[in-house]
């Protein structure tokens, strides 16, 4: 390449001059000078106006920022969220003043206050100056609201390539996306080829990617999001720890209410498993006590002395008084005494014999078979009142049946009984079959008590474990 009249030089041949300022080429001192406007970003003055004096208590967060910048992992995009108030600008800007050993590091931090527009252009601004910066280059002229966006997406490119021959990465920070700061179209701004080149990205907590973003974003695939937990100072931190450690106690002090209310609630349902289990095992005992021939045996005769004592006193006291009247009719009263008293063994005989020991010899007060005592009273002397009247008609069934032997002694055999022969002789007998019914009805209810608690007995404990669900139905009419 030499002037007019000058043999090229082959040696100029494959020479690559994109990044001089000026050039010189062959023996004959012909030199090219291409000058341009050098750019030089001067951001990082903003960034050091925001960025702390000193960053306390986040090696962690850099250490990873380190990694993820100097990595070789397949993300490519470092997701932070944050609530406000927790430290991610003061983190990122210190980390862009403070990169490590081979990044280049191009950041923009979106300020509050601006509309979506200006944001927009500002990103665009901030970040484009610093690339054009790192490719040595002029900003490209003519640069209009169509053509901006397709410059920066370029220049994304251009500066990955100039910093990887340097041997270094390039690592583009936006801090500040949030949804009260109108920066949605900001992410449409983020590089999506990305050649070597990573991206950490810091938003609110709330921030979403918007839905005009390329469906093949890497932005959308980003695997690496995390939530930056909030700074705290000394006093700040003090006051934390002693919370933390105030609701620690308090959650220790629940959970050992709350184990001892576990263990009282176990010891109490192990305490009536077991007065249970013993309530059965008693009642097992019982049970089989109760059922012995030799229990059997004393309950029935237990019932028989109950019903001969009690017969024999009401045919003693019935003899007594109805002797004055009429010998014959005392004994035709305690002729029926006694078939109440066989009436009553049959009913409290087989009863006491299922009852076995739990059966007790006890009348029931007669003041629960009726409604009240004047209806005690009344059917007292209503059976009194009966009963010598039975007794008449006994006599008088005696008389004639003995005036009848005296007929057939005489010859008279043939002759019909007279109508008050008949009547006489069927109330007799009516009276005996009531005597006896009485003395039955009289034996169910005075056994009735022990068979009602025996049942209930039965019912309660009679089926252990003692459950609703293994308790057997209670049978109609018992």
């Amino acid at each position: 390449m030499g002037g007019k009249g000058q043999p090229g030089d082959s040696r100029s041949r494959g020479v690559d001059a994109r990044d001089a300022r000026g050039l010189q080429i062959g023996d004959n001192n012909v030199q090219h000078n291409n000058y341009g406007p050098v750019v030089r970003s001067a951001y990082l003055a903003e960034v050091r106006r925001i960025a702390p004096a000193e960053l306390l208590d986040r090696e962690p967060q850099l250490a990873r920022l380190a990694a993820f910048c100097t990595g070789d992992g397949p993300d490519t995009y470092l997701w932070w969220k944050a609530f406000p108030g927790s430290g991610m600008t003061a983190l990122l800007s210190w980390f862009v003043l403070h990169p490590p050993p081979g990044v280049r590091v191009v950041s923009c931090f979106v300020p509050a206050g601006r509309t979506e527009r200006e944001n927009r252009d500002a990103f665009i601004d901030v970040v484009l100056e610093q690339l054009v910066e790192l490719t040595g280059g002029s900003m490209p002229g003519h640069l209009t609201r169509s053509t901006r966006r397709a410059h920066l997406l370029g220049r994304y490119a251009d500066a990955s390539e100039a910093c990887a021959r340097r041997g270094e990465r390039l690592v583009l920070v936006v801090d500040g996306l949030d949804d009260r700061r109108n920066t949605s179209s900001l992410a449409t701004l983020l590089p999506d080829h990305l050649v070597g080149m990573r991206v950490v990205l810091g938003t609110g907590f709330s921030w979403r990617i918007p839905d005009d973003l390329p469906p093949r974003h890497p932005l959308r695939e980003a695997s690496t999001s995390a939530l930056l937990s909030r700074f705290l100072d000394e006093a700040a931190k003090a006051q934390q720890e002693a919370t933390d450690a105030r609701r620690e106690a308090e959650k220790a002090q629940q959970q050992e209410a709350t184990d001892a209310r576990r263990e009282a609630e176990r010891q109490r349902v192990e305490d009536d498993r077991r007065r249970a289990q013993l309530r059965a095992d008693q009642w097992r005992s019982a049970e089989a006590a109760r059922t012995t021939p030799a229990a059997r045996a004393a309950a029935v005769w237990r019932a028989l002395v109950f019903v001969a004592g009690w017969t024999s006193a009401l045919v003693l006291l019935v003899f007594v008084a109805a002797s004055l009247y009429d010998l014959r009719v005392a004994g035709i009263l305690s002729a029926q005494i006694v078939g109440g008293g066989l009436g009553a063994m049959l009913g409290l005989v087989p009863a006491a014999y299922r009852l076995g020991a739990a059966y007790g010899a006890a009348p029931r007060s007669p003041a629960a078979w009726l409604a009240s005592p004047r209806a005690m009273m009344v059917w007292v002397s209503v059976a009194l009142a009966g009963g010598f009247f039975a007794g008449a008609g006994a006599a008088d069934y005696l008389d004639a049946r003995h005036a009848r032997l005296l007929e057939r002694s005489l010859g008279m055999g043939g002759t019909v009984p007279s109508f008050e022969e008949a009547v006489a002789f069927i109330f007799l007998v009516l009276i005996a079959f009531g005597c006896g019914a009485v003395g039955l009805h009289i034996a169910r209810k005075s056994v009735g008590p022990w068979q009602e608690r025996h049942r209930a007995q039965v019912d309660a404990e009679g089926h252990p474990p003692l459950t609703a669900e293994r308790r057997p139905p209670r049978r109609p009419g018992r």
